[in-house]
């Protein structure tokens, strides 16, 4: 792994220590919470990132990781689903008055 932008999913986060793993077509990578954007909350399984890499002991850590936005059919789907569930509760909602 050099010094380039890798892409991958969360495949893993303990929120009671703090890290995780990212699965990439290289492998997986181990984070720590600090590395991810803070802002943005915490990271959720399947959620694709984009990261560097660093060397840690024999193995490498992801550094600079950011959200990538879901642009696949499924997420694309899922959020369709949800946009049609919100207008459906609105009209729902102005019926009852």
């Amino acid at each position: 792994m050099k010094d380039e932008l890798y892409q991958g999913k969360i495949k893993q986060y303990d929120p009671a220590k703090g890290f995780g793993f990212i699965g990439s077509a290289e492998g997986d990578v181990f984070f720590h919470i600090s590395d991810f954007p803070a802002a943005e909350g915490e990271p959720k399984r399947n959620e694709r990132v984009k990261f560097n890499v660093v060397e840690n002991g024999d193995k490498y850590k992801a550094i600079k990781i950011e959200r990538v936005e879901d642009t696949s059919k499924k997420a694309k789907k899922s959020k369709v689903a949800a946009h049609n569930q919100s207008i459906t509760s609105a009209l729902l909602s102005n019926l009852k008055r």
